[in-house]
Parts: structure tokens; sequence; C-alpha cells
């Protein structure tokens, strides 16, 4: 497998982790400051996170994690408020030209980097050539695994006078603006970049509310304010990420008190969590939770069998008693709250007598044994082998023997890389996490069939029908439009159920009543913005 393979796989199961940066909560201010803001602070905040960071360096940043720390270090050019619309961030206005070949963007005044470097449409321009250019002297300072992917339409990127960008596509492409809210388009200080190189992943240089102080690998991560933020003043002295593996260590630091918040606490432990006096925000997102079928066999190559398993699964029990209501049923690809979710399809309620006649009549009236493929953890992943146990009691009931054959994250990623047919799957469990949160960020990589392996569509899904509605939906400008192709997609995909459907995942933020001011985003909770926050 090449490093590309390599990487697009890191990408798909950590959800992708490119992340959505500064999620709403109010930097929408006009706020603005060349010199620094001075010392504020009323408090340390005390993170416990499932992971450490990998890197500080947002163009090569794969994992969920990293994204918590870089969320509060970095800006886009664009972002989402909490109803999901687009709005400014360092870009204060944007326009495209007639054939949507062309965007021109006109960036905030005064916005300075952590070291007082001012940021200019240079900065922008090197941000994105970095990532797309081998000419670019930032090239080969990369990996950038997922710069082609969400910005491989771009031909280039120009600076137009002191304050504007224009951004060139080879083709239109619907879903750009909504490409640049995702970490991988946050803007990176090109001196500090180009002056350290590899090294630059230690400690970044960005221009958002906090900057590193020191990272001890494995231990502990330290921000603090920097001090020439162009937003409200960054209200915490110092915030601290410490790595905590163990979810039930999480919710036990937390109650010790030698943590503030702790990200993703095991779903069990939250009851004690409130009963202790404790916060807890959650909230659903962009997230989807799937059993992947590989279609080029039987019995898999069959729509009953695979509506059988889809009516095999009680949703609902999984998501009440393994989950603890941090998950909601799915029936489609798509979570409730994007575009193009088509709440009329079929919902697969839990209906075993169904399961077995559609089974015989796709010439299956014993059943059939097949092995599924669980990772024994993983980023999105939520609780992988509890839930594969169920839907493995699940699917006895109906005559279809599952063996489970459990795997490191790390090698289960290489096989799925690999693609059903090469790894000799039949049945993967997996997630994905649509950070741009936009449709085609879903359903082009892991359902076209141009996106067969090496691409993201491991199972090898392939509907004529579907593959032109997302060709149409990408072309087409208007949301409204999309919106019912997607839908009429979803349609299809969810009658041809290439996936068993599970559930979409809530993120989950537990942190002690001294934190003040923190809030999920809607529209793309999974990272924490600790923009607004402060201690009591």
């Amino acid at each position: 497998m090449d490093v590309k393979t390599k990487s697009r796989v890191i990408v798909m199961a950590t959800i992708l982790s490119l992340s959505l940066l500064a999620a709403g909560c109010g930097s929408t201010s006009t706020t603005s400051s060349s010199s620094p803001s001075g010392g504020t602070s009323n408090g340390k905040l005390i993170i416990g996170y499932e992971a450490d960071a990998t890197s500080l360096d947002p163009g090569q940043v794969t994992d969920i994690n990293s994204g918590q720390v870089l969320n509060q270090m970095y800006d886009t050019l664009v972002q989402y408020n909490s109803q999901g619309q687009l709005i400014p961030d360092l870009a204060t206005s944007w326009s495209s030209s007639p054939n949507h070949l062309q965007y021109t963007f006109t960036l905030r005044k005064g916005v300075r980097f952590s070291n007082g470097d001012p940021l200019t449409p240079a900065s922008v321009v090197y941000s994105f050539e970095r990532m797309l250019n081998p000419q670019n002297p930032g090239y080969k300072y990369g990996p950038y695994p997922f710069g082609a992917f969400f910005y491989g339409d771009i031909s280039n990127v120009t600076a137009d006078g002191n304050d504007k960008v224009i951004f060139s596509l080879k083709q239109p492409e619907a879903s750009f603006l909504q490409s640049l809210t995702v970490l991988t388009g946050a803007i990176v200080d090109p001196k500090v970049a180009l002056q350290d190189g590899k090294t630059f992943s230690l400690h970044g240089a960005g221009t958002g509310p906090y900057m590193l102080e020191s990272w001890q690998r494995g231990q502990q991560l330290v921000l603090k304010p920097n001090p020439y933020y162009w937003g409200p003043k960054p209200q915490l002295s110092k915030v601290v990420f410490v790595p905590i593996v163990q979810s039930s260590e999480r919710a036990t630091d937390l109650e010790s008190g030698s943590v503030n918040m702790v990200v993703n606490p095991a779903p069990v432990d939250l009851s004690q969590i409130r009963a202790a006096g404790d916060v807890v925000q959650m909230q659903a997102g962009p997230h989807i939770w799937w059993i992947g079928m590989n279609l080029l066999q039987a019995p898999f190559s069959s729509v009953k069998v695979r509506q059988a398993l889809n009516y095999a699964i009680n949703r609902t029990a999984i998501t009440k008693n393994i989950l603890y209501g941090t998950g909601i049923p799915a029936d489609q690809p798509l979570s409730p709250d994007q575009m193009g979710y088509n709440p009329h399809v079929n919902p697969y309620h839990y209906n075993p007598q169904k399961a077995k006649q559609l089974l015989a009549e796709a010439g299956y009236p014993n059943g059939f044994t097949a092995t599924l493929l669980v990772p024994t953890s993983g980023s999105g992943m939520q609780n992988p082998v509890s839930m594969a146990t169920a839907i493995q009691g699940e699917l006895a009931q109906i005559g279809v023997k599952i063996n489970i054959e459990q795997i490191d994250w790390g090698t289960f990623l290489n096989k799925i890389a690999e693609g059903a047919k090469a790894a000799n799957l039949q049945m993967w469990e997996l997630s994905w996490m649509d950070s741009a949160v936009d449709p085609s960020l879903v359903l082009n990589p892991l359902l076209a069939s141009s996106s067969w392996p090496p691409g993201f569509n491991t199972g090898f899904y392939k509907d004529p029908r579907v593959d032109a509605l997302l060709q149409e939906a990408e072309l087409t400008p208007s949301d409204s439009e999309r919106a019912k192709l997607y839908q009429e997609a979803e349609a299809l995909i969810n009658h041809d159920a290439p996936w068993i459907f599970v559930d979409h995942a809530k993120a989950v933020v537990a942190y002690s009543p001294s934190v003040k001011g923190f809030h999920l985003n809607p529209t793309f909770p999974f990272y924490i913005n600790l923009r607004g926050v402060s201690m009591k």
C-alpha cells in the first residue's frame, strides 16, 4: 500500500478528522487589534481527551484528538454558525464568478499570527499551495493527506492587492465554501512554517485565541492565550490537554477534580457523572456507524439479503442499552440534520420475521455464516466490540452465524484500505464523520462507484442512478436543488442497503460546574470550541 492510500484510510476511520474549525460560538466579532491584548485570564482549564495529539500542523492532521487542540489555535476563512450557516472568519466577505469557477475573498483587517506576524493574502496562498503544488517550497514538508481530498478542484490561489485572495477552480464545486471550514484549510504563518520545516508540526503558528506553551508527548499539552488574537480576549490563563485513553478513567478523573472537562466519557458513566453534580452536554452530529459488506460476493450481492440484515438489527436496543443514549438509530448514511437527509425512506424497523422471509426469498432459508471484522477501539467507532456482540446475537435469531474477528485499530485500517476484495473481507464495522458538514463529502467518497478501492467505497457499491445524482448535485449551485437530488440518492441507497445502517453518534462532553460559557455547536459538535469559555 502506498503512502497516499494509507493516508486515505487513516482519514476514513478517524472520521475524517478534518475538522471544522471554530464551529460557531460567537467568533464573528469584528474586533481587531494589531497589538498584544495583554494577560487576562481567570483560570486554568484541564481537559481529559481520548489520546494525545499527533501534530500541530492543520494540513497534516487526520485525527480528531489533534483537532481538539488545533481548533483553539487556528482560524479558517469561513466557518459555520450554530444554525449551520456559513459566516465570516478570517474572510469578512466573498463572492463567486457567474460560472462558479472563481471565488474572491476579502480578508479581515488587522489579524496577526501568534508571534505578531500579519495575516496577508500571501499567507492564504501559501496555506493552500503547500498542499497542492509540488513546486511550492512548503510542499516537501508534507504529506498533507486531506489536501487533495478537500481541495483537489483548486487550479490555483492568487493574491489580489493587500486584502483579497482569489481561488480558481478546475470545475464548479457546490461544496467548495463548505470545504473551507475544515481544519485542513486553516491558515498557517508561512514564515514560521518555512523556517521550521518538518518541525512546524511540533508547535504550529495560527491566528486562533490560544497558542502552544509546552508539549510533553503522551503526558500533557499546554496552550496559553494568543496575545494578538483578533477576536474577543481569551478568558483562560491556560488550557491543559491530558490524554486519558480509558474512557472510564476520564469519568473518574472528572469526579476526583484532577481534570475539569472530559471528552467522550464512557456512556455507562454518564448517570454517575450527573449524580456527582457535573454537567453533561450531548449533541448529535454528522456521523454514521455502519457494517459494511462485500457486495461483489454472495450472499451480500443479493439486495434481499442486505435488506434482511437491516430488518434483523434492533437499533433502538443498541442505542439504548449499549450506547446509553449517545447515538440515534440510522436508516441512511446522512444524519437527520444534514442537507439531503430523507425522512421518508424505509426505516428498517426491527422485524426478524420479515428478515427471515427475505432471506428465504433470496435462497438462504437456513441463513449463512460470515466473518465480521471488528476493531478493538478507534476514533468515531463508539463501542465497537459490544456493538458487534449485540449484532451477532440479533443475526443469530434469523439463522445468520457471525464469527467476530477482533484486531487492533492500525491493522484494521490497513485491511479496510485494501478494500473488501483484496483483503478478503465479508463484513466489517466502520464510521464516518463529516467535518465539512456537506452531503457530498459523505456520499461521494463512500458510495460513488468512482470511489471503489483504493477509494473509500470499500464494499464496491455501484448504482448508476446514484452516481448520476451525486454528480449532478456537485455541479448544482442551489442548496435547495442539491437537497432534492441528495434525498433522491438517499432513497435509492436506503433501498439498496449496501450497509447495515446502525446509528449516528452524539458528541459528549462532561465538565465541572466551574466551567462557564461552554457550548457544543449543533452543526458540528465533535470538536470542542473554547472561545468564550472561562473558569469561575
